[in-house]
């Protein structure tokens, strides 16, 4: 509950798009193995809408921190400082440094992408 209290005091679009993030990525990760379960081995189209929409949040995450909007990789880089995940102190750390988490969101972003054309693809070739 330490990590929600931490995301609560995130800034306002930062933290709107970290829950968005949560929830996609929890509708994704479930649609595939019920697309399999229940569509006798053919993929549903959710899956493809889910990653697909997990890839457009993924690029306003990584915009979001890579422009440093509003603080955001500031806000982020506090957020990992005071969380201590796994118990590891990163205060220290090159991961918390503004700069490494702005590399991190433009990386993110690429990623994003990924997910919408590889989605838009296999969506294409299975219909």
């Amino acid at each position: 509950m330490k990590l929600w209290r931490s995301v609560m005091k995130l800034p306002q679009p930062l933290k709107s798009c970290l829950v968005a993030y949560l929830i996609v990525f929890v509708v994704a990760f479930v649609s595939i193995p019920a697309s399999a379960v229940f569509s006798q081995g053919k993929a549903s189209p959710v899956t493809f809408w889910g990653m697909g929409t997990l890839g457009v949040v993924v690029i306003v995450l990584g915009v979001m921190l890579a422009t440093n909007f509003r603080g955001s990789a500031g806000a982020y880089v506090s957020l990992l400082k005071d969380y201590k995940p796994m118990g590891v102190d990163y205060s220290k750390s090159f991961l918390a440094n503004p700069k490494f988490v702005r590399i991190f969101g433009a990386m993110f972003a690429i990623v994003g992408v990924w997910f919408i054309v590889v989605s838009t693809f296999m969506a294409s070739r299975l219909s």
